[in-house]
């Protein structure tokens, strides 16, 4: 084959990985940041799953990929902070500077 296809061969398990450290570095500090702006939510199928109550809205959120829906609207977006903000949070949280919560 060419050599293009013998570098992305080569490359490709590199990068997997990367996007799964990635992935699960984002439902590590999603969660925190959830904690921290003092917005409750329910973990399902190992945190890869939260199910966000507050403002009279129930939200699924994938943290890995940042996409979040609100539950019964068409209302889909990504971002924790994002998510933090449309749930009437503050963001960053009271009392914290912006490079103590998130990575």
């Amino acid at each position: 084959m060419g050599d293009m296809g013998d570098y992305w061969r080569d490359v490709k398990p590199a990068l997997k990985e990367d996007s799964q450290r990635k992935r699960a570095g984002n439902r590590d500090a999603s969660a925190g940041n959830l904690t921290a702006a003092g917005i409750q939510f329910e973990s399902k199928n190992g945190g890869a799953h939260l199910v966000v109550s507050a403002a009279g809205l129930v939200v699924d959120f994938w943290p890995g990929t940042g996409l979040w829906v609100v539950r019964g609207t068409n209302e889909r977006r990504r971002g924790v902070r994002h998510l933090i903000k449309r749930l009437g949070g503050q963001w960053p949280p009271q009392g914290k500077t912006d490079g103590e919560i998130h990575p």
